[in-house]
């Protein structure tokens, strides 16, 4: 199935395989894309010829290259991702059949598990989000939290893949976590479940307006029949305004975009276009079929709003009128499938480009919203590892990210340029003394810690949503 990028950061190691799997691939993907990205060498070198020198150039790894790198993985399974790394493409790679299969769940949006995101970070892992009407958000996790540890163990130092198989497992079983909110320890108990995560809706109500709040985190294959749902709901409840809302949605399917569109765009329009590297240009219309219409459309998107969020927002923005809130879009504008070459390969690249249906090409560009509206965001902070203390009179990067929070936080600080000031001492005793740490001026881990998880609720729990307020303003 075509998509749009949703990017797996996420690799596993690889277990090390034979030569031969690395010369059987490689003229598999020869075969399969080479019109692609190796069109122009073709036409000076024959297939044997090509094929001769990836077979001296594995050779020569194989038997005399010295590998000084200590790496789990395969010096054949290296060159693959090498070979693809190569073409400056951050939307294209060589993927085992487990890293695909995760973009694929990670994509739908379904798994077994407790239903939160996170980043890792020293003392274990930021919550970003919580899922609606998931284990987790039933047992009361909130956004902004930091896991420490999860049944009994700390997680400090360990990586996001350790983290994600030991707090995802079976339905019904359950998993102990400890983490600090706002700078306070807690703990709590979450049972295992099937989760949702691509789509939430629920009516809200702002004086006599009924707005419809639809948000989708991902394109996934059965979306559109989800989102139709949501929008008979939101016809019979008399809803009048539609809010969707697309911040740090990162893509999906084409397929899962078109259906979307195809629930809002008049029949006969154009929802998008797509020119792939080979034929003509496909215009993609919208078919017949039951349309939803409101009063009033929003579209909410943020610099994390890429691929297939970007398709979505163009075409109801320029075709249904509706008006995009917040910050300029990412800036995707091209199409990946999937082909695969073995059992165990899968080769993921980019074959087009698509296009608004005005013909605009977003790709490093992102859209501009109708009203801009900053929100202050956790990506808005350096969060990074700390190796060791920081007090006063002492300069460093790690100084100007705790000032930084600090000032965020309401506290006095005089600068922000990394110098530790007396001001800036005076700043993190008194933050010291509120959060009842070890009063002395002197930023350690556990100062930096408690920082970041007072830093966390207040960005998630505390501010106002100034993009959705925008909305509220425009409708009055």
């Amino acid at each position: 199935m075509d998509n749009f990028e949703f990017e797996n950061r996420k690799r596993k190691k690889l277990k090390r395989g034979p030569i031969c799997v690395l010369l059987s691939v490689i003229c598999l993907i020869v075969g399969s894309c080479g019109g692609y990205f190796f069109h122009d060498f073709f036409q000076s070198a024959t297939t044997t010829e090509v094929s001769n020198i990836y077979s001296q150039v594995a050779e020569i790894v194989e038997n005399d290259f010295l590998d000084t790198t200590d790496s789990d993985t395969s010096l054949q399974e290296r060159m693959l991702y090498g070979m693809i790394g190569a073409l400056g493409d951050p939307h294209s790679s060589y993927m085992n059949i487990e890293q695909a299969q995760d973009l694929g769940t990670t994509i739908n949006g379904s798994f077994k598990g407790i239903g939160i995101t996170f980043s890792t970070v020293d003392a274990g892992a930021l919550v970003l989000d919580v899922y609606q009407n998931t284990p987790a958000q039933k047992a009361g996790l909130l956004a902004g939290d930091v896991l420490t540890h999860v049944q009994g163990t700390s997680i400090a130092g360990y990586g996001s893949d350790k983290i994600k198989s030991i707090v995802q497992g079976e339905s019904g079983t359950d998993v102990k976590l400890r983490l600090i909110r706002n700078g306070k320890s807690m703990d709590f108990t979450v049972t295992r479940g099937s989760v949702e995560t691509s789509v939430a809706y629920e009516i809200r109500h702002d004086n006599q307006n009924n707005i419809g709040y639809l948000r989708i985190t991902t394109f996934g294959s059965t979306i559109a029949s989800v989102i139709e749902n949501a929008l008979k709901e939101f016809q019979l409840q008399g809803v009048d305004t539609l809010v969707i809302d697309l911040r740090g949605n990162g893509g999906g399917y084409l397929d899962a975009a078109k259906g979307v569109l195809d629930l809002f765009v008049p029949q006969g329009e154009i929802m998008f276009r797509v020119q792939p590297y080979q034929g003509k240009e496909i215009e993609y219309k919208a078919n017949h079929r039951q349309k939803y219409e409101f009063k009033n459309g929003f579209i909410l998107v943020d610099g994390e709003s890429a691929s297939a969020s970007e398709v979505i927002t163009g075409a109801l923005k320029e075709v249904c009128g509706y008006k995009v809130i917040g910050t300029k879009t990412y800036g995707k504008g091209t199409v990946q499938t999937q082909k695969s070459l073995t059992e165990t390969a899968v080769l993921k690249y980019t074959y087009a480009k698509w296009l608004t249906p005005k013909g605009h090409w977003v790709h490093g560009e992102g859209i501009i919203p109708d009203y801009e509206v900053n929100q202050t965001t956790i990506y808005d902070f350096h969060i990074v590892k700390m190796e060791t203390s920081y007090q006063y009179d002492q300069v460093d990067n790690h100084i100007a990210y705790m000032q930084e929070m600090l000032k965020e936080l309401g506290y006095s600080v005089d600068r922000t340029d990394g110098y530790f000031s007396l001001k800036t001492q005076n700043a993190l005793k008194t933050f010291e003394q509120k959060y009842g740490l070890k009063v002395d001026g002197i930023y350690d881990k556990n100062d930096a810690t408690i920082l970041l998880s007072a830093l966390g609720y207040h960005i998630y729990q505390e501010l106002e949503d100034n993009q959705y307020q925008k909305i509220i303003e425009l409708i009055k």
